[in-house]
């Protein structure tokens, strides 16, 4: 249920699942994985806040130099195991450190392609993608903080979209300016920015994130915003303006969205979501005066070193004006194992319940981080939904090569 012109967003549907029925073409298409490249499973070496490593103190997009080294260090597979402790490759840096950009500037390169498997009752598609590729730039000059990106969509990104174009386009899915007012623990910013809402899972079209509208791949929405961080709190609240790449104006939603996570260890957070947003009209649903809430809990935790657990809940309500209310609730949890370092297997299950949909889904999934700038990996989803009719399953694999360099 997110930002994207309602009837350009029906023909893909039917263009790519053509014979499906409607609802589960729209299903399909949400389960395509576009981006991904921010993980909460970190707090195994006990970061719970995302500002060390990440300019958006919320956590995803471009790192910071600190984030780049912990790259090699926690999350790459070690092929030199007698290397010393704490020993960093100057090929971390931009274009492995080819290009030296100054001090005050991150400058990153983002690419995801692959293959995907797309297999229903009545079709079986396998199709290549172009997921990402972005130039990502963020300035860090005393206490001023800017990040933006540009990049490629061949197709799909709707709500990103610069131009406008059925296919090939330029895209801008974030760009915000701000300033630090307490040396990293108080930031205000202003732009397009990623809604602050739960678990910012790497599984954006994991229905927790498709649902609430919260992804991290086109879910951004412009207005203002002010993160708090400390070693044992993160907060972050939004107001929002509305997508203004979004036309004509009476889509776009205005409200707001906020989060504020709790560390109760050093393995340990739970914390609380909140969202309301309304719109002149739906985007998906052309129903007048929308008005869009989610409201719930996430948590994660580390009981040991290998293992880390995941969870997310929420209640959702949807009230159009002069209709009827819909209640629903939207929930996963997810087990992240790293065999070795750079080598993770993930099981995650979700469920989603709403007055005209019910859901049952679950994930498998094998990420490798053979280099410091690269990943590979594989997910597979078996989705079984009823929609006023017989069940039906659906099956998507998608291998995919994640560069960011």
């Amino acid at each position: 249920m997110r930002t994207a012109p309602a009837l350009l967003s029906a023909a893909l549907a039917r263009a790519a699942f053509a014979g499906a029925p409607g609802w589960l073409a729209l299903l399909v298409l949400l389960a395509l994985p576009l981006r991904a490249e921010a993980y909460p499973w970190m707090i195994r070496h006990h970061y719970t806040n995302c500002g060390s490593c990440h300019v958006d103190p919320s956590g995803a997009g471009i790192l910071t130099p600190y984030g780049r080294a912990q790259s090699e260090l926690l999350l790459a597979m070690r092929w030199r195991p007698g290397s010393a402790e704490g020993e960093v490759s100057p090929s971390t840096g931009f274009l492995f450190g080819v290009v030296s950009p100054p001090e005050w500037l991150n400058l990153a390169i983002s690419f995801r392609g692959g293959a995907l498997l797309n297999r229903t009752p009545t079709t079986t598609a396998v199709r290549p993608i172009q997921m990402v590729g972005d130039l990502r730039g963020a300035v860090i000059f005393e206490q001023l903080r800017a990040s933006g990106s540009i990049g490629f969509a061949s197709r799909d990104a709707l709500p990103a979209l610069l131009t406008s174009r059925p296919d090939n386009n330029l895209v801008a899915r974030e760009y915000w300016l701000g300033v630090d007012l307490a040396e990293g623990m108080l930031l205000l910013r202003a732009g397009r920015i990623l809604l602050p809402f739960g678990l910012r899972n790497v599984e954006h079209t994991s229905w927790v994130r498709s649902v609430t509208g919260t992804d991290i791949n086109t879910g951004q929405q412009h207005g203002l915003g002010v993160a708090f961080n400390t070693e044992g709190i993160r907060a972050d609240l939004m107001g929002i303006v509305g997508n203004l790449q979004l036309r004509p104006d009476y889509y776009r939603e205005r409200g707001y969205s906020g989060s504020f996570e709790l560390r109760l260890g050093e393995d340990a957070t739970l914390g609380v979501s909140s969202l309301m947003t309304q719109a002149r009209y739906d985007v998906t649903t052309l129903q007048p005066f929308f008005l869009r809430q989610a409201h719930g809990l996430f948590a994660r935790w580390a009981p040991t070193g290998p293992l880390v657990l995941m969870g997310e809940v929420d209640a959702l309500l949807w009230l159009p004006q002069g209709g009827e209310g819909n209640v629903g609730v939207v929930g996963m949890v997810q087990a992240d194992v790293e065999l070795v370092q750079g080598l993770h297997v993930f099981g995650t299950g979700e469920v989603l319940s709403q007055p005209t949909l019910l859901g049952v889904g679950a994930w498998l999934s094998v990420a490798w981080f053979f280099n410091p700038h690269a990943e590979l990996r594989i997910d597979s989803t078996l989705r079984r939904t009823e929609s006023g009719g017989p069940p039906t399953t659906a099956l998507t694999v998608l291998g995919q090569l994640h560069l960011n360099l």
